[in-house]
């Protein structure tokens, strides 16, 4: 910014500035420690340009006549502290390391998203299953097998075995009796996952079993 030339300008250039906070003092001959002063000495008739130390001591950078100087040399001073206390933009190399680092989280991100995604997609749904001709029933993250004309709890290995899915509802033609009468069956939550919607047609009291295929 331009030099000031007079005391005058420079209480005009600063009148936004909340002067006393920065410790600074215009036409002031101040004596409490950490400030930046200057005042006009009558009795020498000269500018006095001082800083207070912290521990109370005085250095005079001015003492003399000239008023634009004296002046000018305050205002650098405070523009200086100005320039100390404003934000500073990231440097290049911490901004592209702060890129790296938030791409590499997003990326993160997303693939957590899709592994959770892929695994409650592997999941099996609520319903039936066959393997080497046994008969399953999968519900609410656990399995039961049919046996010896009973359902019991199947500790499936690891609790991801699958077998052969055959339907969600019970199959009259199987020799087993039906899970829902078992004492482990539980009603379907909202959430459960299974294809209902393709067997809603299929009910053991509106259709002929026995009839030809």
């Amino acid at each position: 910014m331009d030099r000031v030339r007079s005391i005058q300008e420079l209480v005009e250039r600063t009148a936004h500035m909340p002067l006393e906070k920065m410790r600074f003092f215009i036409n002031e001959d101040r004596r409490e420690p950490k400030c930046f002063g200057i005042y006009h000495d009558d009795a020498g008739d000269r500018w006095v340009l001082y800083k207070n130390k912290a521990d109370g001591s005085r250095s005079v950078r001015y003492s003399g006549p000239d008023e634009a100087y004296a002046a000018n040399e305050l205002w650098m001073k405070i523009q200086s502290e100005i320039d100390l206390r404003r934000p500073r933009k990231a440097a290049p190399k911490k901004a592209k390391r702060d890129r790296i680092i938030t791409l590499s989280l997003v990326g993160l991100l997303i693939a957590l998203v899709i592994a959770f995604a892929v695994h409650e997609w592997r999941k099996p749904i609520r319903g039936y299953y066959r393997s080497n001709d046994a008969l399953y029933y999968y519900q609410d993250n656990d399995w039961y097998w049919y046996d010896d004309g009973d359902w019991v709890y199947y500790d499936a290995p690891g609790g991801e075995w699958y077998g052969d899915y055959e339907y969600d509802r019970y199959y009259p033609y199987d020799d087993a009796n039906r899970f829902e009468d078992s004492r482990y069956y539980e009603e379907p939550r909202d959430d459960d996952r299974n294809d209902s919607s393709v067997f809603d047609s299929w009910d053991s009291g509106d259709t002929d079993w026995n009839s030809d295929w």
